[in-house]
């Protein structure tokens, strides 16, 4: 009975760990199906790429993309499937996402409890499970859910590998998966990369060369999988003018040639735990310290482990600077579940060095990296995220449209307008608005074009500021000069103006 009692309290601990980890799961689980179930309107970059989805065959999945959009082959792959079959619908579009997200949770507890002490691995479990941006992208239309969920399965199978013994059978698996994940995720190939460098720098460190042709194996069979990918379809994605021109700003400097240069490295590198993240401003210079302290244990304690979640980030930055692949918010969303091992493992030993002088100290530092996170996880479960809800602008505009209304559309929220219009009874009676935002004057004579319309509707989304004007405020005091606000509607991130555009308050003006 004695050594029983005494087994069980041994083991009581872990289990202990096990029941808190999983409710941290579960928890981030609920909010990931909450923000789902919300149904918010689809985006103008989603409605893009939702386009493309729904417009197109699985055979022109393979081509450039429209609307300036890029994603992998086999992500819009498996989004055209879904759709086919649930409905080309905002449930429907984003049900993969969320399930990658799902699923990422429970992998980045397998990873973590490989990689991280146990105690950090719960501080790391609800910064992961209540990260604003990973919630939230689990329920957008696009990729950037299953790049986190497929960066975590590689390191997985990394793990495995090591935890194996470099078994052939394991290393034509990771080789296999690995290469085949590089058609699902962009920035795979920085995972799978940073991977193989990690394994090959074990073996020649350990002088295990038997090791080496089941991992030249592995490597060619991924090469193999990304040169047929470029040539399929990453090669004219590396040509598009309109991408490099869109993620101009978001390429690192090499070689940085001046002061400016310098500071965008300490300035992304800031930016970065804001977005993707997640932390606040409040918890930024606790976040930073612990990010250096765990690499600093790390690099003192396991130093491959280290290598293998910081290699990616590093491997990014050098595409960044070669102009292939931009280093910015949601692209890197597949790092975040690196460095919030890093950051856990940090604040970790911090709390147990603090914690010998005072408990309290201790745990106030966990609560002050924590608090935050887990505060607005909780506001977006009774306030789920809705950045542009054009669907409930264009409800509005339907219940109250009469036969003779005109539509004129912001240029910006073309995309989602042309995906949510076919629901609505205006299906051919819009105009497009056009972009101006060198020449604001422009717009005033572009919304003149709609002049002598008894009743027009003037609906926005996706609002641009451009040297601190919002536009749709512009474009309103335009319309207060041509027209006479007959109605209005407000949603999050949209709006519709009703005008009566017959009235001539310049010659009213004049009399």
């Amino acid at each position: 009975m004695r050594k029983m009692a005494e087994a069980n309290r041994r083991e009581f601990p872990i289990f202990t760990q096990k029941v808190i980890s999983f409710f941290i799961i579960l928890v981030g689980i609920i909010l990931r199906l909450a923000q789902y179930i919300f149904n918010r309107s689809l985006t103008e970059g989603e409605a893009a790429l939702a386009l493309n989805i729904v417009q197109r065959s699985y055979a022109q999945l393979l081509k450039p993309l429209d609307y300036v959009q890029a994603a992998p082959v086999g992500f819009l792959l498996i989004q055209k499937s879904i759709s086919s079959l649930f409905g080309a619908n905002e449930y429907g579009l984003r049900l993969f996402p969320l399930i990658a997200g799902v699923a990422a949770l429970f992998f980045f507890y397998e990873v973590g409890k490989k990689i991280i002490s146990r105690q950090s691995l719960i501080i790391g479990l609800v910064l992961f499970a209540v990260g604003d941006h990973l919630i939230y992208f689990a329920s957008e239309v696009k990729q950037y859910s299953s790049d986190v969920l497929i960066a975590l399965l590689i390191i997985w199978l990394t793990m495995l590998v090591f935890n194996k013994g470099f078994n052939i059978k394991y290393l034509l698996l990771f080789g296999f998966i690995g290469g085949l994940c590089l058609w699902f995720s962009h920035p795979a190939l920085f995972v799978f990369g940073g991977s193989l460098v990690t394994m090959f720098l074990y073996i020649l460190h350990k002088r295990s060369y038997t090791k080496i042709p089941g991992l030249a194996f592995a490597t060619i069979f991924g090469l193999g999988s990304f040169v047929i990918n470029y040539l399929v379809t990453l090669s004219d994605l590396s040509q598009s003018k309109n991408l490099m021109t869109f993620w101009q700003k978001s390429f690192m400097p090499l070689p940085p040639t001046s002061l400016t240069d310098l500071k965008w490295f300490g300035y992304v590198f800031l930016r970065t735990f804001k977005f993707p993240v997640g932390l606040s401003v409040y918890e930024l210079f606790l976040a930073v310290l612990a990010f250096f302290w765990g690499c600093f244990l790390m690099f003192k304690n396991k130093k491959i482990h280290l290598l293998l979640i910081i290699s990616p980030i590093c491997l990014a930055l050098f595409a960044s600077g070669l102009h292939r692949y931009p280093f910015e918010g949601r692209l890197l969303l597949f790092l975040t579940p690196f460095m919030v091992l890093i950051i856990a493992q940090g604040i970790s030993d911090i709390q147990l060095k603090l914690k010998t002088r005072s408990n309290f100290l201790g745990l106030a530092i966990v609560c002050i990296l924590l608090v935050q996170p887990v505060l607005l996880a909780g506001y977006h479960l009774i306030r789920p995220r809705a950045p542009e809800e054009l669907r409930s602008t264009l409800d509005y505009v339907e219940a109250n449209w009469q036969k003779e209304d005109m539509i004129y559309v912001y240029y910006a929220s073309l995309n989602a307008f042309l995906y949510y219009h076919s629901r609505y009874g205006f299906q051919t009676q819009y105009v497009c608005g056009i972009e101006s935002r060198s020449q604001w004057a422009k717009y005033y004579y572009d919304l003149a074009r709609l002049k002598g319309n008894k009743r027009a509707w003037f609906v926005f989304s996706h609002i641009a500021t451009s040297q601190g004007i919002d536009e749709k405020r512009l474009f309103k005091s335009y319309l207060d000069i041509l027209g006479e606000q007959l109605d209005a509607f407000q949603a999050p991130g949209s709006a519709a103006y009703l005008y009566d555009m017959t009235v001539d308050k310049l010659l009213d003006r004049a009399e």
